[in-house]
C-alpha cells in the first residue's frame, strides 16, 4: 500500500487490485452476461460487511463485462436523493433513460415516464428524458388523466426498451445505508415496478446491516423473514470474498512499513505486534478498517519524536480506539488503577495484607462479547500489572516512555507535552551540555522550577540512556551537579529529596570514573560543593555503590580520598566549634560526626580533646552539636529539638573523665529554639560523662542522619 493519503476511495478498475479478486470479478460478469434475456431480468446481490471492498468489486465486474461484452450499458441508480416510492421511480426510470441512446430512445424514454407516472400518480412531474436538471422535460400535467393502467404502461415500456436490443445492468450501491422505509421502498421498485424485461440488476449491501434495517418494519431478522424476503428479490447472490488471515498480515505489514521509524535499538521493534496478530486480525477485517487504522497512525505517530513515545504503544491504543471507542475513552478515566495493577484498597487474605487487584472485566463490559479476549489482550500488553495472579504479560513495553508509566500516560492522549510535562529529548540535550561542562541548560530545568517539574526532569536525568560513556564527560558532569546540589532544597516530604536524587546520580556516575584516575581529581569533583557536609553525603552514597560494584577491590583512589574527606570534615566540625554559639546552624554537623567515626574515630577524639583542654570549645558547646532537631509534618510542617540526646555518640568523641558540667540542672528551653545556645542549655543535666570503657571505633547507635539536623 503506498504511503499517500487515505481516502477512502473505491478502485475504479482493476488495477488496483491487490486482494486477487480479478477472477471473482470475471466470473461474475461472465455470470450477468450469460443469465441475460430479453425475455427476463434478474437480480444479483453482492453483499460484504462495510468496508470489504463492495464498491471496489462492482466496478471492476461493470469493467469486465463491458471489457468482454461491449453492448452492456450501466446504469448507475443512487436512490439517496429521496425516500418514498413516488421519488424513487422518478429517479429510477432517468438512470435507465439516461443511458439509452438519444436518437433511437424518445419513444421508449416517453413510455418509461408513463410507467412511472401510472406507479406513482401523485407525481404530476416526473422527469422522463434524462435528469429532470439535465433538461427540464417533464409529463404535461393534463395528459396525467389520459393515463393508461399499470399493467398497460408497462408492457409498452418493456416492450419499447427490448426493441432496442440493448442489454442494460442497473447497478444499486450500498442499499444498506438506506433507513427501513426508504430500503422497503427501494425493493418496491426493484421488484414490482421496474423489472424490465432484458434489464439486470446489481444491488451491493451488507446483508447484517440490511437485515437489520429491515427489522424496524414488518420484518423479522429472529425468525428468517428477513432472508426469505430478500430471496424474492434476488436470484443470484454473490459474496464479497473474505479477507484471508495472510492478506490481512500482508496488509498490516505494508501498511506499517509506511509509518516505521528508527526507535530504541534493543530490538524490541514490533515484537508486541507478533504476539498480538490474533487481535489485529480478529478486528481488523476488511480492506477499509485496515486501511482507515494505518491512516490514523500515519497522522498520529508524527506528533511525538521517536525519543518520547512507544511507538507500539500508540499502535495498540489507537487499535483500541478504532475498534472500541468507548474503552479507550474509559481507560483515562482508570488511570491509577491501571499502571499499578491494584485499587489502592488494602486487604486481608488471611496470610497478609495486600493490595486489592484492579479488576479489568467491568471496564470490557462496553465491548462485544466475541472481541473481548482480544481487548483483554490489548489491556493487558499495554497495562502489564493488571494480568491475572499467577500469569506474567510477555508483551509489555520495554520502554521507558511507555503509557504504562504515570509520567508519560497522558502524552498517549494528547498525543503531545503538556505543561506539566518535559521532553525527554529537552532532557537529554541539557545532560549533553552538563557533561560538555555548559551547566546553563541543567540548571534552567531544575533551579526555579516546580517540585513536580523539578522531580520529573531528574527521573528522566537519571536514565541509563542519558549518562556519559567517558570519564572526560563524567568529570565534567559531576563538576557541574555539585553546584546545583547545594541549591537544592532538602525541605521534602517524600522518601528521596531532589537533592537526594541528585546526589545519587552523582555518586553513579562517579563510580564509572576509571579506577586508576588520580584521587586529587576526584577530589577537585567534591571540592565544588559549597559544604563538608554534602561532600560526605555524595561519598557516602558513592560508598555504597562501590560496595555493590567493587566489593573485592576498591578504586585506587578510594582510601587516600577518604582520608582527605576525614580530614576536612574534622577540620570544619573543630572550626564551628571554635565559632561557639555563634556557628551557622546549618544541616549536617551529626552526618560529618558520624562519617568520622566510621572511619577515623580517633583523629576527631583527638581534635576535639585538644579543643576542649585548650579552652577553644567546651562540652556544652560540644553536647550542643549533638542536640538534633526534628520536622514534625501536619497542615503546617514544624521543626523542635528533640527530647532524645544521643548520648551513644557523645560517648565516641568526648573526653574521658567526670566534669561540674555534667551535674547542672535540666532547663526548661522553648523546644522550636534551634539556635546553639538553646540547644547547650538543653543538654545541661541531660548529658552523663562517657564511661571509660568507650569503644575506640565502630560507628555508635543511635545514628543520626541529616533529616534529623536544622
Amino acid at each position: 500500500m503506498a504511503n499517500t493519503t487515505w481516502t477512502d476511495e473505491a478502485l475504479r478498475d482493476s488495477r488496483g487490485d491487490t486482494l486477487g479478486r480479478l477472477p471473482y470479478a470475471q466470473r461474475a460478469a461472465e455470470l450477468i452476461h450469460s443469465t441475460h434475456s430479453f425475455e427476463s431480468s434478474a437480480v444479483f446481490g453482492l453483499s460484504g460487511p462495510w468496508g470489504s471492498g463492495k464498491t471496489s468489486l462492482v466496478n471492476m465486474i461493470i469493467e469486465e463485462l463491458q471489457k468482454k461484452h461491449s453492448e452492456w450499458r450501466i446504469a448507475r441508480f443512487t436512490p439517496w436523493a429521496t425516500s418514498d416510492v413516488v421519488g424513487l421511480l422518478g429517479e429510477f426510470h432517468s438512470s435507465i433513460a439516461e443511458v439509452l441512446p438519444k436518437k433511437k430512445s424518445r419513444q421508449v424514454r416517453r413510455a418509461l415516464a408513463v410507467t412511472a407516472s401510472v406507479a406513482a400518480p401523485a407525481a404530476n412531474l416526473i422527469p422522463y428524458a434524462g435528469s429532470a436538471a439535465a433538461e427540464g422535460v417533464r409529463l404535461a400535467g393534463d395528459a396525467l388523466a389520459k393515463l393508461p393502467s399499470w399493467q398497460a404502461a408497462f408492457s409498452k415500456a418493456s416492450k419499447e426498451l427490448k426493441n432496442l436490443n440493448m442489454p442494460i445492468l442497473v447497478v444499486v450501491d450500498d442499499i444498506d445505508r438506506l433507513h427501513g422505509d426508504e430500503l422497503l421502498a427501494l425493493l418496491k421498485v426493484v421488484r414490482l415496478l421496474g423489472r424490465f424485461d432484458g434489464v439486470q440488476y446489481l444491488l451491493a449491501y451488507d446483508d447484517e446491516t440490511l437485515y437489520r434495517s429491515m427489522a424496524s418494519n414488518a420484518v423479522n431478522p429472529h425468525d428468517g423473514s428477513a432472508e426469505r424476503f430478500m430471496e424474492k428479490i434476488v436470484q443470484y447472490p454473490l459474496f464479497v470474498p473474505p479477507l484471508l488471515r495472510h492478506q490481512q498480515i500482508s496488509r498490516l505489514d505494508n501498511g506499517f512499513k509506511g509509518i516505521s521509524r528508527e526507535t530504541a535499538n534493543d530490538g524490541s521493534s514490533g515484537y508486541r505486534r507478533s504476539g498480538l496478530i490474533d487481535s489485529y486480525t480478529d478486528l481488523l477485517t476488511t480492506p477499509r478498517a485496515i486501511d482507515r487504522y494505518i491512516a490514523q497512525l500515519r497522522h498520529h505517530i508524527p506528533l511525538l519524536p521517536p525519543e518520547e513515545v512507544d511507538d507500539e504503544d500508540v499502535q495498540l491504543l489507537t487499535l483500541i480506539r478504532v475498534s472500541f471507542p468507548s474503552l479507550f475513552n474509559s481507560i483515562p478515566r482508570y488511570r491509577k488503577e491501571l499502571i499499578l495493577g491494584h485499587t489502592g484498597v488494602m486487604q486481608w487474605d488471611g496470610n497478609s495484607r495486600k493490595y486489592e487487584r484492579f479488576n479489568v472485566e467491568p471496564l470490557l463490559k462496553v465491548v462485544p462479547d466475541e472481541h473481548r479476549q482480544s481487548a483483554r489482550k490489548l489491556l493487558v500488553s499495554l497495562f502489564p500489572k493488571i494480568a491475572k495472579e499467577g500469569t506474567i504479560s510477555t508483551y509489555g513495553s520495554r520502554r521507558r516512555q511507555s503509557v504504562q508509566h504515570e509520567e508519560y500516560f497522558d502524552r498517549y492522549f494528547a498525543m503531545g507535552i503538556l505543561g506539566h510535562d518535559v521532553s525527554d529529548r529537552k532532557v537529554e540535550a541539557a545532560v549533553t551540555s552538563a557533561s560538555d561542562g555548559d551547566a546553563a541548560p541543567l540548571k534552567d530545568l531544575l533551579i526555579g522550577q516546580p517540585d513536580e517539574i523539578r522531580s520529573l526532569v531528574l527521573s528522566k536525568c537519571l536514565d541509563p540512556a542519558n549518562q556519559p560513556t567517558t570519564d572526560a564527560q563524567r568529570i565534567q558532569l559531576t563538576e557541574v551537579l555539585a553546584p546545583i546540589a547545594d541549591e537544592l532544597s532538602t525541605a521534602d516530604n517524600g522518601f528521596l529529596s531532589d537533592q537526594d536524587q541528585l546526589l545519587n546520580w552523582i555518586a553513579n556516575v562517579l563510580v564509572e570514573i576509571d579506577k586508576e584516575t588520580p584521587a586529587e581529581r576526584i577530589w577537585v569533583i567534591l571540592r565544588n560543593f559549597n559544604s563538608p557536609y554534602l561532600r560526605i553525603r555524595a561519598w557516602s552514597l558513592l560508598e555504597y555503590r562501590l560496595d555493590e560494584i567493587h566489593s573485592s577491590e576498591k578504586p585506587s583512589w578510594y582510601d587516600k580520598m577518604t582520608g582527605m574527606l576525614v580530614d576536612d570534615a574534622v577540620a570544619d566540625f573543630l572550626e564551628h566549634l571554635k565559632q561557639g554559639d555563634d556557628a551557622e546552624t546549618r544541616s549536617g554537623i551529626g552526618y560529618q560526626v558520624h562519617f568520622v567515626l566510621r572511619h577515623q574515630a580517633e583523629k576527631l577524639r583527638t581534635g576535639v580533646s585538644k579543643l576542649i583542654e585548650s579552652k577553644e570549645a567546651d562540652l556544652s558547646l560540644l553536647a550542643s552539636r549533638l542536640v538534633s532537631a526534628r520536622t514534625i509534618t501536619g497542615a503546617q510542617s514544624d521543626s523542635q529539638l528533640s527530647p532524645d540526646f544521643e548520648q551513644e555518640t557523645f560517648n565516641q568523641i568526648a573526653p574521658p573523665g567526670d566534669d561540674p558540667w555534667y551535674h547542672e540542672p535540666v532547663q526548661q528551653v522553648d523546644p522550636r529554639d534551634l539556635s546553639w545556645a538553646n540547644r547547650r542549655k538543653f543538654a545541661a543535666g541531660r548529658v552523663s560523662p562517657p564511661p571509660s570503657d568507650v569503644a575506640e571505633s565502630g560507628e555508635p547507635e543511635g545514628f543520626l542522619t541529616d533529616r534529623d539536623e536544622p
